[in-house]
């Protein structure tokens, strides 16, 4: 469980609902990355995803890459089994794997082509997990795949984070979350979110042997960018 934010008993059957609100263009967010994938896999190839969720990346790439493989990697015990459930419903079993953990017990060799790792990061702390959670993806993908970041950033203690936060605070009163609902994801926010700048993000992809990271979204406090893992 993540301080402040309790996935198996608060957040894991209404995650979908959830999520949508929360993170502008949540919707667009996986075609995006579809298509980025789309562009730099072969007609076979195997993608790891790293924090499956309740299996929104699965369920969009699976039916449009029939030639894909995937294995889904989610720590949490409730979020895997219905992540698991939907690949099952959704016919994509034999060709999705979950393993209900992290990524540092997978075996430690350079087997997949791509790799996700969507609003997931944040959630660790600037204190060696991020960069060993990094570290443990690049460990398992081959040289020069592509590698998938999404996250949620910006530098704490500045004009411009508390602007950007105040902007997203009222985005999500816009969408619809009460004031008193907004408070107490406020608190969550504020107990369970490590944010770290754009600047140091990327210097974390650096140091865990990626390169050449180009952005391809941006929404409010949130931002993806597509990069490779170093020969």
């Amino acid at each position: 469980m993540t301080e402040g934010f309790d996935f198996e008993a608060e957040y894991g059957a209404q995650y979908d609902r959830l999520i949508r609100r929360i993170v502008p263009g949540y919707e667009d967010l996986f075609p995006q990355i579809l298509a980025l994938l789309w562009e730099a896999l072969p007609e076979e190839a195997h993608v790891l995803v790293v924090g499956a969720g309740s299996g929104s990346e699965l369920l969009g790439f699976g039916p449009a890459r029939p030639g894909w493989r995937f294995t889904g990697v989610e720590p949490s015990e409730q979020m895997a089994a219905i992540v698991s459930g939907r690949v099952r419903d959704a016919g994509l079993a034999d060709r999705v794997g979950i393993h209900r953990g992290y990524v540092a017990q997978l075996p430690a060799e350079r087997v997949f082509d791509a790799a996700t790792l969507d609003l997931v990061l944040h959630f660790l702390p600037d204190d060696g997990a991020k960069q060993e959670l990094l570290r443990s993806i690049a460990a398992r993908l081959r040289p020069g795949a592509t590698f998938v970041l999404v996250d949620g950033h910006g530098e704490l203690g500045t004009p411009a984070f508390a602007r950007a936060m105040a902007w997203w605070m009222r985005y999500l009163r816009i969408r619809g979350m009460s004031d008193a609902d907004l408070a107490t994801y406020r608190g969550e926010v504020d107990a369970g979110v490590r944010f770290v700048s754009e600047r140091r993000l990327l210097e974390l992809c650096g140091a865990a042997g990626f390169e050449d990271p180009v952005c391809f979204y941006r929404g409010m406090v949130f931002g993806g960018w597509a990069m490779r893992a170093e020969a």
